[in-house]
């Protein structure tokens, strides 16, 4: 007999075959096939689906790479009902960066950091914060400028200290 686990609730052992496909054409940037998947995953999962956040998160991230902010919307309501699945808050911190609110995707970061502190994405995604709240090193030019960017790179190089006044 198998072994009864509380926090599965017996609809799902595995995601669904639709989000797999989704993940696959995700991952070669097909990003179109990604959404109709996606989208197939959220919308007929069945309400006790344990990856159902998953599923909405997925399928939002891609609505906000495709250009439909909108998508935003379903990455905050997966981030809302989940507690444990840190791709769920990558998602809406990645959602949340690419539409410019920063806010928003640090909190997010936060959060996912918060339950696992060793997921390589948002450690990559907190040192981009880091490295975006540094003064520049002219601090008249642009922070994107050329001449920064290379300054910036030269002394990381060498390891002198910037003054952050």
């Amino acid at each position: 007999m198998a072994q009864y686990d509380p926090w599965e609730t017996g609809s799902r052992t595995r995601p669904r075959d639709d989000f797999l496909d989704g993940m696959r054409r995700y991952e070669r940037r097909d990003l179109e096939g990604a959404l109709e998947m996606f989208r197939a995953a959220d919308e007929l999962a069945e309400m006790d689906d344990i990856y159902q956040n998953r599923y909405t998160s997925f399928h939002g991230l891609v609505r906000v790479l495709m250009g439909d902010e909108n998508g935003v919307k379903l990455c905050r309501q997966a981030a809302v009902a989940e507690q444990e699945d840190v791709e769920v808050y990558y998602n809406l911190a990645m959602a949340e960066y690419q539409l410019g609110f920063r806010g928003g995707a640090y909190m997010a970061m936060r959060r996912g950091l918060a339950i696992d502190h060793k997921h390589p994405d948002l450690r990559r995604l907190r040192r981009e914060f880091n490295r975006r709240a540094s003064k520049p090193v002219i601090p008249w030019l642009s922070r994107d400028s050329l001449l920064n960017l290379a300054l910036g790179k030269l002394l990381r190089r060498q390891g002198k200290p910037r003054s952050r006044g």
